[in-house]
């Protein structure tokens, strides 16, 4: 399995990925939605589950986006997160450290335990009916 982790950088985002063998390979989103849509759509393309946490889902549109192009997406909440980061030394590290934590998180079977499928999200834009 191939999953990819997000976190937030100074200006957009940093995606890592990282396959079943280990390997990784990050990319860096622009803060546009067309950027998101794209980076969505390739995991889409390759069957790679997102990983976010709690709070990156409330403040950015990259899990929305990528669960309507069919992507399979993760939440880690965020005393998780943070209780790892600390324990990693990631605190006040780059990006990049967070996002692979983040993307190695599924591949531990008692910490995949801990996420939170994303099923739907409620979308502002659509009108609800009675």
């Amino acid at each position: 399995m191939t999953t990819c982790g997000i976190w937030p950088r100074p200006h957009g985002l940093v995606a890592l990925l990282v396959d079943h063998a280990g390997h990784t390979r990050s990319v860096t989103i622009a803060p546009t939605d067309d950027a998101r849509w794209g980076l969505s759509q390739r995991l889409a393309a390759t069957g790679t589950d997102l990983v976010v946490d709690a709070a990156l889902l409330e403040a950015d549109a990259v899990a929305p986006i990528a669960l309507r192009a069919g992507v399979t997406v993760w939440v880690a909440g965020a005393p998780l997160v943070e209780a790892l980061r600390s324990a990693a030394g990631v605190v006040h590290r780059a990006p990049r450290l967070s996002a692979a934590l983040l993307a190695r998180l599924p591949a531990i079977p008692w910490l995949r335990l801990q996420l939170r499928r994303l099923d739907t999200i409620e979308d502002d834009r659509q009108i609800k009916l009675l």
